[in-house]
C-alpha cells in the first residue's frame, strides 16, 4: 500500500500569480523601452528625453561661447607682449627671444634706459592708450628699477677664486612719470633734459657681485 501513498500537502496552482507576473513583466518591459517605443506604446511624449538635449544644447554653447572669449583673451596678451617686447626691448626683433642678449656694461645700461624712457614716453608715443597704474603704497614709486647683489664680492679670474658673501642686498631707485602728460609738440618745445626726469641715469650697477636687474611697473 505504501507505493499508493499520496502526498496530501495542498498544491498551489501553476496560474495563481500568473496575473501579478504578467503585470511585473509587463512594466519591466515599458521600464526598459526607448522614449519612441513607449511613445508609440502609451503616445507619452518623451519630455526626459528632450530635456536632456536641451542641456546638451545648453553646455554646447556655453562650451562654444568660453572657448571664443579665452581665445580673444589669449590673443589680447599675446599681441600685448609683442607690443610690449618692442616698446621697452632695444633692437628687439620677432623671433629674436632665445639670442636677445646684452654683452657689455655699456649696453645693460642702454637697455635698461631705454626701456624707462619709452615707459616714461607712452602717452604720447604709443599707438593704443595705455594708462600708469600707481602702487597703493604711496612711498612706492609708479617705476621700481631694482638690482640685487651680495653684500660682499670678491673675484679673481687669474687664480680661480672667488670670496663672497651670501646675504643678499636689494636696492631700488623709483621712477615716477609726470603728473601732467606733454602733447609731443610740447615735448619738442621743451628742453631735452627738462622734458622727462633723469635722475634715474645715476643708477649705478655693482657688475663684481651682482646677481639680477629687475624693471617692476605696471600699465
Amino acid at each position: 500500500y505504501g507505493s499508493h501513498d499520496r502526498d496530501m500537502r495542498p498544491v498551489l496552482g501553476s496560474t495563481a500569480f500568473h496575473p501579478e507576473e504578467e503585470e511585473f513583466r509587463r512594466c519591466l518591459k515599458y521600464y526598459f523601452m526607448s522614449p519612441c517605443d513607449k511613445f508609440r506604446a502609451k503616445g507619452r511624449k518623451p519630455f526626459k528625453l528632450m530635456l536632456q538635449v536641451i542641456k546638451i544644447l545648453i553646455v554646447t554653447i556655453q562650451l562654444i561661447l568660453f572657448g571664443l572669449s579665452n581665445q580673444m583673451v589669449v590673443t589680447f596678451k599675446e599681441e600685448n607682449t609683442i607690443t610690449f617686447k618692442h616698446l621697452f626691448l632695444k633692437n628687439y626683433a620677432d623671433g629674436s627671444d632665445d639670442t636677445h642678449a646684452v654683452y657689455t656694461q655699456t649696453d645693460v645700461y642702454d637697455h635698461i634706459f631705454h626701456a624707462v624712457e619709452n615707459y616714461l614716453a607712452i602717452p604720447s608715443e604709443t599707438i593704443g592708450r595705455y594708462a600708469y597704474v600707481h602702487p597703493d603704497n604711496a612711498n612706492q614709486s609708479a617705476l621700481m628699477l631694482c638690482q640685487q647683489y651680495y653684500r660682499k664680492g670678491r673675484i679673481d679670474p687669474a687664480n680661480d677664486t672667488f670670496n663672497i658673501d651670501p646675504k643678499v642686498i636689494t636696492e631700488c631707485f623709483g621712477v615716477d612719470p609726470p603728473e601732467k602728460i606733454s602733447t609731443p609738440s610740447e615735448l619738442r618745445r621743451k628742453h631735452p633734459d627738462l622734458a622727462l626726469d633723469r635722475s634715474y641715469k645715476n643708477f649705478t650697477l655693482k657688475f663684481y657681485k651682482l646677481i639680477n636687474v629687475t624693471i617692476d611697473f605696471r600699465l
